[in-house]
């Protein structure tokens, strides 16, 4: 219930189960054998002594059940494969915070494969709760988006990073479709109560615009149904779900293609119409080229500048010449605001701008969809506006899908550079730094961050012999230990694939830990379903 509310208590609970690991089997009846006749001194030497041999023989028996464990042994090698980048690390200040953040894949797969299995019925229950706190945080994130104090949408996760967040999500919302399809011993109530849930945390996750998660949800939405198309015997079933596969693709095509065309195709302008004065005699400028066109609108229309100017420094403190909160130009920020609410760039247009969205303004909000309407249509939005200032400007900075071009061309010149070594565990943030420079990148200092690839910041730290080993891990563990099988695993393994093609999914504390747990929940800590069969009973 930490993994998708708190770093704290992630860490916290983490190393409470690595106490109950320890001393499992502790007794109180004997403990207070040492108390109740003992003088106190003799009595708490003798204490400690019952710890420290409980805790040799916890140590003793555990490490060798771990060591007869192949999936486990294999999956600590992740950790080892991180300590033994320290070899030629130079910047140990930042490899030793590195192995920290990592310590989850020793301590999970260490604990979780030597303690005693949990029931399928339990395992329901963790899951249950797991959903709910997720289902929790998307209910402060809501409420955080009512606000609308926000200058960035991701901002409305309040808890952990907001990509991470959005994984949590959408592994939630698979476990609720398992719930609701696969369990037959759930009543029907809980059934509608498990679509509802699912239903809203799909809304949430459009309303965050995170572009992985709703990449992930429709791609394995994809993939079940290709699944369960093959193994239905119903040939009407089939039928109505192989016609599934083939219009859920077209139907997001069509949408993605009549949005795009909405967003990039402006009316026709009859200059002859256009006015050719502000309010106040001002002359306007036309200008359909060099301001570019935003949600299907020539922003450089009815453009007043110095009326404009004058308008607006009577109002903010910020020059309208000078820079936003967001280190933007303020001039641009505030036209395509005022574009986006179908104002003309004048003292009129200003005037209807309430305080609140002079306050937007400032903060470097460019567009009021930006805040009031976020959804998968803003984010191809913003996405077309990177991409048309990258292509004409060549600058990628603030569009999140155009920085990350930047980041494959410094990744992959890293690569042609350390392709058999690696630069180490602890070098990676200098050698992005040095390599941004010989490239001679557009990307701002602010801008200028990693990979943002799982895949290719393995291939960086430790180079091709140790990105061989990382994938190798990854499916020798879920082939091995026939986690092909398990529907709850599979998914979650699919989600992590994907999101590693765009995140340093377990660069940080959140995001390895949730790696790590599920991982090793699934792989150790539960008895396979028909280990439990008899075991089997309603959570409602």
């Amino acid at each position: 219930m930490s993994i998708p509310t708190s770093r704290f208590t992630m860490s916290v609970f983490q190393f409470t189960l690595l106490g109950l690991w320890l001393w499992s089997g502790f007794s109180f009846e004997v403990a207070y054998r040492y108390f109740r006749k003992a003088k106190p001194l003799r009595a708490i030497w003798c204490f400690l002594g019952y710890m420290v041999t409980l805790t040799r023989s916890n140590l003793i028996s555990k490490f060798t059940m771990f060591f007869q464990n192949k999936v486990a042994m294999v999956l600590v090698s992740l950790f080892l494969l991180h300590l033994l980048g320290l070899i030629h690390t130079s910047d140990y200040q930042y490899a030793l915070k590195d192995i920290r953040t990592k310590l989850p894949l020793l301590l999970l797969p260490i604990v979780l494969s030597t303690m005693e299995r949990i029931s399928l019925n339990r395992m329901k229950i963790l899951l249950v709760l797991y959903v709910l706190t997720v289902f929790t945080g998307t209910v402060f994130g809501f409420l955080e988006y009512l606000k609308q104090e926000f200058t960035d949408i991701r901002q409305i996760s309040v808890f952990i990073n907001p990509v991470r967040f959005s994984l949590n999500i959408v592994f939630a919302v698979f476990i609720l479709i398992w719930f609701v399809f696969y369990d037959q011993i759930v009543k029907w109530q809980w059934r509608i109560a498990a679509a509802g849930i699912a239903a809203w945390m799909m809304g949430f996750l459009f309303l965050m615009e995170s572009a992985i998660g709703m990449l992930s949800l429709f791609l394995i939405t994809l993939g079940l149904l290709l699944i369960r198309m093959f193994l239905l015997t119903s040939f009407k079933v089939r039928i109505i779900t192989a016609a599934l596969v083939l219009i859920l693709p077209m139907v997001g095509y069509f949408y993605l293609n009549k949005v795009i065309r909405e967003l990039t195709t402006p009316p026709p302008i009859d200059y002859a119409a256009l006015d050719t004065h502000s309010a106040t005699g001002q002359p306007y400028i036309h200008d359909t080229v060099h301001f570019g066109i935003e949600d299907g609108k020539y922003v450089g229309l009815y453009l007043s500048l110095d009326e404009l100017e004058k308008a607006w420094n009577e109002r903010s403190d910020l020059a309208f010449n000078g820079k936003d909160y967001a280190n933007q130009d303020l001039m641009y920020t505030l036209i395509r605001f005022m574009t986006s609410l179908d104002l003309r760039k004048d003292a009129e247009g200003l005037s209807k701008m309430t305080d609140k969205e002079i306050r937007m303004v400032e903060n470097g909000i460019a567009n009021i969809n930006y805040v009031t309407s976020p959804s998968l249509r803003t984010r191809v939005s913003k996405i077309l506006l990177g991409y048309t200032l990258y292509t004409s400007l060549n600058d990628p900075n603030g569009s999140s899908v155009m920085q990350r071009v930047e980041y494959l061309k410094a990744s992959f010149y890293i690569i042609r550079q350390h392709f058999w070594t690696g630069v180490g565990t602890g070098d990676l943030p200098d050698i992005f730094r040095k390599t941004y420079e010989e490239i001679d990148s557009p990307l701002q200092l602010q801008w200028r961050w990693r990979s943002h690839n799982q895949y290719l910041s393995i291939f960086i730290a430790f180079g091709v012999f140790g990105f061989t080993w990382f994938l190798f891990v990854l499916f020798y563990i879920y082939i091995k230990a026939g986690m092909y099988r398990n529907f709850f695993y599979s998914v979650f393994f699919a989600i992590f694939l994907l999101s590693m093609l765009t995140e340093d999914t377990i660069e940080s504390q959140d995001g390895i830990t949730l790696f790590a747990f599920f991982t090793c929940f699934f792989l150790f800590a539960v008895k396979s379903f028909n280990e439990d069969e008899p075991e089997r009973k309603s959570i409602s």
